[in-house]
Order: C-alpha cells, then structure tokens, then sequence
C-alpha cells in the first residue's frame, strides 16, 4: 500500500497535528511505503493564464499543447498523478481561521484535474477517486467567515461553469439572482 502524507505544519513540532502525525505514523506497518509532501518545503503552484489555459485546451478540449503550456501545467500533472497513485491520503494542517489553510487550497487546486481526479458524464463531474459527490464548501466557509467579522445580510452566487452545455444555463441563472440582489439592496 502507498501512503501519500500531505502536511502543512507551520508550527512545526510545537503542532498538535504534528503531534497527531507523528501518532499515526508511529501506529501504521512498517511495510507501507509512505511519501511526505511538506506544503512548507514543496509550495503547490497556482495557476497563471498560461497554465489555466493549457488545462482548459486539454483537458477540457482534448486539444494538443505547445511546449510552453506543456512546461507550465508539469508541476500540476505531477502533483494530480502522485495524488491518483495513493492508495490512501492522509492530509494532516491545523484549521486556520474556521477552514483549511490557504496552501492547501492552493494544492487541491493544483491537484484536481478533469480526467485525472474527475470526469464529465451526462453533463456531470464524477469523481475518479471512489465515492464523491458534488458539495459546496465555498459557500459554507465563506458564511464562517462572514459572520465570524459580523456581516448580517449576504447573499451567495453561485454559476458552475466547469461544463460547456451548462454554462450558458448556469450564467444566466446567476445573472437572475444578482438582478434580485441589486433590486433587494437597492443598488
């Protein structure tokens, strides 16, 4: 079995999750082949436009990439396929104000490729990693976050334009409920 450790501990040994880590690595076989990733030392990249654009060409149009866009989306693909390659993932970071840690948001950004972690079918993403379904933490961290800082009225937009035969659908739907935010506030 390979164990991919993905950690984040930016207060280092003095970390309860550290603590934690280190118990569950203490406790496993000895035979599994573990592979850290220390977000601290291996900072995930972000996408640029020249990267976002070559996974979108690729990924979602099955088009050929020049080299330069095959250079700028390497460390992702390398990231995707270490993840895919697993057997078991263990993330270990501390909650930084009420969520995950922005360098892990980072990673899993980096990591979660259509047709790698993920495909389209009937106009649906479906994980490739088991069991998933579609859920929308952005929605449920951000509501954490606003009323942590004391925000008494928001309102969440939401388009998922990931699937080209949806956009347009999704756009529009959202636009419709920002033409109800703008007459509800009265902008």
């Amino acid at each position: 079995m390979k164990i991919l450790i993905v950690k984040y501990l930016p207060s280092g040994n003095d970390s309860y999750t550290a603590e934690l880590l280190d118990f569950f690595k203490s406790r496993i076989k000895k035979f599994y082949t573990i592979e850290e990733l220390d977000l601290l030392e291996n900072i995930p990249p972000v996408h640029n436009l020249v990267s976002m654009k070559a996974y979108k060409e690729r990924n979602f149009g099955g088009k050929e990439l020049n080299d330069e866009q095959k250079k700028a989306i390497e460390p992702m693909d390398k990231l995707s396929l270490q993840f895919k390659n697993a057997d078991l993932i263990v993330f270990a970071y501390p909650m930084h104000n009420f969520s995950i840690p922005g360098i892990v948001k980072t990673y899993l950004d980096a990591v979660i490729q259509k047709s790698i972690l993920f495909k389209s079918e009937n106009n649906e993403s479906k994980g490739l990693m088991g069991k998933s379904k579609f859920l929308d933490n952005a929605k449920v961290v951000m509501k954490i976050e606003l009323d942590f800082m004391g925000f008494i009225d928001y309102e969440f937009v939401h388009a998922s334009t990931g699937n080209d035969v949806t956009r347009k659908v999704h756009v529009a739907n959202a636009q419709k409920m920002l033409e109800g935010i703008i007459k509800k506030w009265n902008l």
